[in-house]
């Protein structure tokens, strides 16, 4: 595996660890990998790249805290007929670098599409869960033409609000056995992170800083999209929800995306929670190549 990534800021000592078990996690990853950074306005922005460098680009947001390094599961099927770019989300727990992210949802679509013209990407595919999710559709709706279809993979919010427990257990992270009644919340007895990447999580909750922990702003995320939003999608769109979503009911979501968004091929997966990528990686894996192949 080739690593070109080199550290470019100088974190403190919860950032070094952060970043130590970050590489620790990659051991995970499955295939060759590239791992290097772009520039755009609001900052570095870190990206692991892999598959052959002239197939189809396919672009990858991760959920809140988890980073680029949650696609583990899915880089050895989605690698082989796409050149899959993960990338880190600006402003989250991660290897990107924040330099002046204003946060708001058109601020954000500005940051991805200064992301595809440093890549020299004109058009892609995209897969997102949960926060990753809301970025995508974010630019959707702000960048079709630079959108080929695009994967939601029980996206935060979007169709539907919060439930009020994900406020309770997701601001008790930082609290003694806060990261561990928030994953058993989230994952019950279903699925357990690997060791690496629990590491990992544990230390982005630990890790102080402010420009990657941005406040929430009225025009930011997290954010329910208006009907004439949904009603306004260009572009196919599938979208997997989860039988044991906690986050929000699987079933409004549902619906209101089947109400509003054109075209929209969408179900809730058996046997799985909100991170379905990592728990149901055979099904998921498959289901998103059936979807951008055809």
């Amino acid at each position: 595996m080739s690593n070109h990534a080199s550290f470019i800021s100088s974190p403190n000592d919860s950032g070094n660890h952060y970043y130590q078990t970050y590489e620790e996690s990659l051991t995970l990853w499955p295939v060759t990998y590239e791992a290097f950074y772009v520039s755009t306005r609001f900052g570095q922005t870190h990206i692991i790249a892999s598959g052959p460098k002239d197939a189809p680009p396919l672009i990858l947001l991760h959920g809140a805290l988890f980073s680029s390094t949650m696609w583990y599961p899915n880089m050895a099927d989605w690698s082989r007929k796409y050149r899959t770019y993960a990338i880190d989300i600006m402003g989250d727990k991660n290897k990107s670098v924040p330099e002046d992210l204003n946060g708001t949802r058109a601020g954000y679509a500005e940051w991805l599409l200064d992301v595809f013209d440093n890549l020299g990407i004109k058009k892609a595919n995209m897969v997102g869960l949960s926060l990753g999710g809301l970025h995508v559709m974010n630019f959707v709706l702000r960048a079709a033409e630079r959108v080929e279809k695009a994967v939601l993979l029980s996206p935060a919010e979007t169709f539907v609000s919060f439930h009020p427990d994900f406020y309770k257990y997701a601001l008790g992270l930082a609290l003694p056995n806060g990261v561990e009644n928030f994953l058993k919340w989230m994952m019950g007895d279903r699925y357990v992170l690997h060791p690496n990447f629990a590491k990992q999580f544990h230390a982005g909750v630990l890790w102080e800083n402010e420009l990657r922990n941005p406040k929430p702003r009225a025009d930011g995320f997290p954010y329910v999209f208006t009907d004439d939003e949904l009603k306004s999608v260009k572009i196919p769109i599938l979208l997997l929800l989860s039988e044991h979503e906690v986050i929000y009911d699987p079933q409004s979501a549902l619906y209101r995306a089947s109400t509003y968004v054109p075209g929209i091929e969408a179900e809730i997966v058996k046997n799985a929670g909100h991170v379905l990528s990592m728990e149901q990686p055979e099904y998921v894996n498959g289901r998103v190549l059936r979807f951008l192949d055809v």
